[in-house]
């Protein structure tokens, strides 16, 4: 299916029919690296959780039996809000280690999917796409922040920050610690590369940061880039991402479900 880089994605619409959509391999060193990761994956099924295909709303449940996987006692909640979030996320950077080395870890992911599911910022306007820990040995450590576009354009396909942890914007929204060393490892730029990648559903230009932002984050942000061993953070940075594909189509892919790829 490949012709001077061009590949397809099949879709399904609400009525189960098939749908193939083309697009163009952007002309970057990141897009080129994506599509080898993609043309290992191509056969492999898509993780249901990482892309979004598995209701995640039902915290309370997800929450239990992520307890009973980690052989931990439940704590009795109520009410959603984002301190409760906040430590369940504390609990799942503390357990990632040993229990993504278990089998049959799949509530290990879908407890972080339900967390930022429950978030203010957790709805996104894009359609994800991911293998999970299928992806395996294709993932790799590389500065994807140098490749970020200005702004994002509805249906083509870009690289999606991927990290264990949140960006600078979204750790103050959360109200997690005024603490440097917790800035420095919970705040990540994008510096791990997999083959998952999200088709935009709408277009996306920056926004300005916030000015409450900038005043806090100015207190951390030199030893946080040092840490990081990048060179700026800016709106970009924050909002936009490295385009891998140009859409040659004008569907509208809200209401798709996405099935294969074709190369």
């Amino acid at each position: 299916m490949v012709k001077n880089n061009s590949f397809k994605l099949i879709f399904k619409d609400n009525n189960n029919q098939e749908i193939d959509l083309d697009y163009q391999l952007h002309d970057s060193i990141v897009a080129e690296k994506w599509f080898k990761k993609i043309k290992h994956l191509k056969n492999v099924p898509i993780d249901i959780i990482e892309s979004k295909q598995c209701d995640v709303s039902d915290l309370k449940t997800i929450y239990n039996e992520f307890c009973v996987f980690a052989g931990i006692k439940p704590v009795e909640f109520e009410l959603i809000d984002q301190p409760l979030l906040n430590e369940f996320h504390r609990l799942y950077e503390e357990t990632h280690k040993v229990l993504s080395k278990k089998q049959h870890n799949e509530i290990l992911y879908k407890f972080h999917h339900s967390i930022h599911f429950h978030e203010p910022h957790g709805k996104s306007d894009q359609l994800v796409v991911g293998w999970g820990i299928k992806e395996g040995p294709l993932t790799e450590k590389f500065n994807c922040n140098e490749y970020y576009e200005n702004n994002i354009e509805k249906n083509n396909i870009y690289l999606p920050w991927s990290e264990l942890g949140k960006k600078p914007t979204t750790y103050w929204q959360d109200k997690e610690p005024n603490d440097q060393t917790r800035v420095n490892n919970l705040c990540k730029p994008h510096i791990t590369f997999r083959a998952k990648f999200f088709i935009a559903t709408k277009n996306i230009i920056p926004k300005k940061f916030d000015n409450s932002f900038k005043k806090w984050f100015k207190e951390y942000k030199d030893s946080w880039l040092i840490h990081h061993n990048i060179k700026k953070w800016e709106e970009t940075d924050e909002y936009s991402a490295p385009l891998l594909a140009v859409a040659r189509h004008r569907e509208d892919i809200t209401n798709l479900k996405f099935v294969k790829t074709l190369i």
